[in-house]
């Protein structure tokens, strides 16, 4: 089995550089990620060769770069807990600040709100069915005085229903 150290190589590559690029832009990967998959690849089927773990995808046409800071000790503690606090990569944050952007709530946060979410809805199913069976009961009881009321009843599950489906999208993205 392989170690899980970090070796590193350099490569001369010999005037393909921007062919190398443009294939790893193209497939979304750092140029790093690229060349591990090609040389796994060229290694073959071995059992003692660990395969990489999924690759952040870069997204076509974003290119990056490395980048190093130097930081005081602090600056470079609190860098370090922001990120993990925002559930972002150091490099994610910092472009962040650097074009202004927001920075998204805490993992925490946003895991709060989807839990209540999810839970908001299925207070808000249970009703729907609540409802119905409601208007039934009423429709076979008096039906020309409930009808008013079961047409507001009707739109109001009618809004839920539409809620229901738009929180759905919603907690499908989080």
């Amino acid at each position: 089995m392989a170690s899980a150290s970090r070796d590193r190589v350099m490569v001369d590559l010999r005037g393909i550089g921007d062919a190398v690029r443009s294939a790893a832009v193209d497939r979304g990967v750092t140029v790093a990620a690229l060349a591990r998959a090609s040389i796994v690849e060229a290694i073959g089927p071995r059992t003692d060769v660990e395969r990489p773990g999924h690759e952040i995808a870069i997204g076509p046409r974003r290119r990056i770069t490395k980048l190093t800071l130097r930081l005081p000790i602090a600056d470079a503690e609190r860098l370090t807990f922001m990120a993990g606090h925002l559930g972002l990569s150091y490099g994610d944050v910092v472009a962040r600040l650097v074009r202004e952007a927001p920075l998204p709530q805490p993992v925490a946060e946003r895991e709060a709100d989807r839990a209540a979410l999810l839970a908001s809805n299925d207070a808000m199913a249970a009703l729907s069915v609540d409802l119905h069976a409601f208007l039934r009961l009423v429709h076979l009881a008096k039906r020309e005085e409930a009808e008013p009321f079961a047409q507001r009843l009707r739109k109001m599950d009618v809004a839920m229903q539409a809620h229901l489906d738009r929180a759905s999208k919603v907690l499908s993205g989080l």
